[in-house]
């Protein structure tokens, strides 16, 4: 009876922990990781986590989440695999603690709910498509404003050219700080492109800062991500790599050839003589 009693009562401490631990990674699980990443919904900017717990050691996922590139580069396979299908977006390194990846990992499974792995296997296994999917009712031209600071986010946000940059023809480029956005849709798709800077769990640490208590409307989300889709396609059909290179580059010989310009004006502008020679040469006549 006694026997029965401790197996009982470990039973219960044991399922409240597992219940505490997963209520815990809840909150972390949506601020950290939901803007790349769903539990069973399909994939964003990174896999489906659906079952991932019962599909990767724990130690694997502990090294993985703290620093992918370094599992990458460590030669690991299914790192490399992984980061190779989602088009090489590189997932941020995660200053924590064992005890809070473990939480998140609880409530990973917890989720999970024992669903079939198939699905999230596959999606895992998917080449990432680069089709560009139409946003509505976003609008481009209201997009292409909020993201240069012509028309200010309402909730005071910093304009997004201020650290990404965007090459199409008739567009001024934007800051070099962070990843250029020119082909992000292609990149991340429609729904991972939103989902990496929709709500409050935005994936970088910087974006997290910068945005903190000013995050963007729904509506101001859909115009952005018009525009990037605008940008998307221009670069398609009018492919402009180079275009920014060209600009500087013909920026820079018309500087120069300004510059020589005005040299030389100031060069034949000069004095010849001295003042001096000026005076002396009128005394002489004046004698």
């Amino acid at each position: 009876m006694k026997y029965s009693l401790l197996v009982f009562h470990l039973f219960l401490t044991l399922s409240f922990s597992i219940k505490s631990s997963a209520q815990n990674g809840e909150s972390d699980f949506k601020q950290v990781c939901a803007a790349c990443h769903t539990i069973g919904k399909g994939r964003l900017v990174g896999p489906d986590l659906v079952g991932v717990t019962e599909r990767r050691s724990e130690d694997w996922l502990l090294k993985f989440i703290k620093s992918s590139q370094s599992l990458v580069k460590s030669g690991d396979k299914t790192a490399d695999s992984l980061f190779k299908a989602f088009n090489s977006v590189i997932m941020p390194d995660q200053a924590m603690d064992d005890a809070k990846i473990k939480d998140i990992l609880a409530y990973i499974t917890n989720q999970s709910g024992g669903s079939s792995t198939t699905t999230a296997v596959a999606t895992e296994n998917t080449e990432t498509t680069t089709e560009v999917v139409p946003v509505e009712p976003g609008r481009w031209e209201v997009g292409q404003d909020l993201f240069v600071g012509k028309v200010r986010f309402d909730n005071g946000g910093p304009a997004c050219n201020s650290c990404h940059n965007v090459s199409i023809n008739g567009y001024i480029s934007g800051g070099a700080l962070a990843k250029d956005l020119t082909q992000s849709v292609s990149r991340l798709t429609g729904d991972g492109a939103k989902a990496f800077f929709a709500g409050t769990s935005l994936p970088m640490p910087q974006m997290q800062k910068s945005y903190a208590g000013r995050a963007l409307t729904d509506q101001e989300v859909n115009d952005i991500l018009a525009f990037l889709t605008y940008a998307d396609e221009q670069a398609k059909t009018n492919p402009s790599d180079s275009i920014v290179g060209t600009r500087m580059l013909v920026g820079g010989i018309l500087g120069v050839v300004a510059l020589l310009a005005l040299f030389t004006f100031i060069w034949i502008r000069r004095k010849k003589q001295t003042v001096n020679y000026s005076i002396f040469e009128r005394q002489i006549h004046s004698n």
